[in-house]
C-alpha cells in the first residue's frame, strides 16, 4: 500500500502526532522579555551615569549625573519586585525540558540560568544597600520610595560601590553569554531554543 508524504501519517493510514515543539508559557515569556529589557536599559543608564559623567566638572554635568543615577534607580528597583514574582512563578511552573544536547552542555545551561537568577537578585540588592549606606532614597519607577537597607553607613559605602560594580559587570557577562548561546542554538545547532521563548510562538 502506498504511503503518504505527510509528517503526521505513516504507511497504512495510521496517524501519529508530530513531535511537540518546546515552548514556554505566556507568563514566563512576559517575565523574561520585560526583565531583559529593564535590566539592559538600567545597565546602560547606570554605566552612563556612573562611568561617563562626573561630579564637580561643571553644573550641567553634575545635574546630568544626578538625573542619570536617579533614572537608573527608578528603573533598576522595579526588578526587585519582578524577580520576586518571577521566582514565585518559577517555583510552581517548571520550564519545558531541555532539548537534545550533551550532558555537559545541560550542566552549563543550568549553571547559567541559576547565575542569572542570583545576579538578578544580588545586583539590585547591592545597589539598594549602597544607596542606603550613603543616605540616599531608593525610588521605584517614580511612584514611591522603599526604606533603606541597613541604614546610613558612609564607611561601608566604598565597599558596596565596588561590590555593585563587580556584580553589575558579572551580570552583563552572564547576559552576553546567555545571548551568545541562544544564537548558537539558533544558527549552528538549528534547534527550537529561541523559538520556545518567542511571544509569537503559540504552539502547544
Amino acid at each position: 500500500m502506498a504511503s503518504t508524504l505527510d509528517t503526521g501519517t505513516i504507511e497504512r493510514g495510521i496517524s501519529v502526532r508530530a513531535p511537540k515543539v518546546r515552548n514556554f508559557n505566556p507568563t514566563s515569556k512576559f517575565f523574561h522579555w520585560l526583565m531583559a529589557t529593564i535590566i539592559i536599559v538600567a545597565w546602560i543608564v547606570g554605566y552612563y551615569g556612573g562611568a561617563m559623567l562626573h561630579y564637580g566638572v561643571n553644573d550641567i554635568e553634575t545635574a546630568q549625573k544626578v538625573w542619570a543615577i536617579t533614572l537608573h534607580k527608578n528603573i533598576a528597583t522595579t526588578t526587585l519586585f519582578l524577580i520576586a514574582l518571577r521566582i514565585v512563578w518559577r517555583l510552581f511552573h517548571s520550564p519545558p525540558p531541555l532539548g537534545e544536547m550533551p550532558a555537559i552542555m545541560k550542566t552549563f545551561t543550568h549553571l547559567g540560568h541559576w547565575s542569572l537568577y542570583f545576579l538578578m537578585v544580588a545586583v539590585p540588592v547591592s545597589g539598594w544597600w549602597n544607596s542606603s549606606s550613603a543616605g540616599y532614597g531608593i525610588p521605584v519607577a517614580g511612584l514611591f520610595t522603599i526604606p533603606g537597607l541597613g541604614g546610613k553607613n558612609p564607611e561601608l559605602t566604598p565597599y558596596l560601590v565596588t561590590a555593585h560594580w563587580f556584580l553589575s559587570w558579572a551580570l552583563a557577562i552572564v547576559v552576553a553569554g546567555h545571548l551568545a548561546f541562544a544564537l548558537k542554538h539558533h544558527f549552528i545547532d538549528k534547534d527550537d531554543t529561541i523559538e520556545a521563548m518567542m511571544p509569537t510562538n503559540r504552539q502547544d
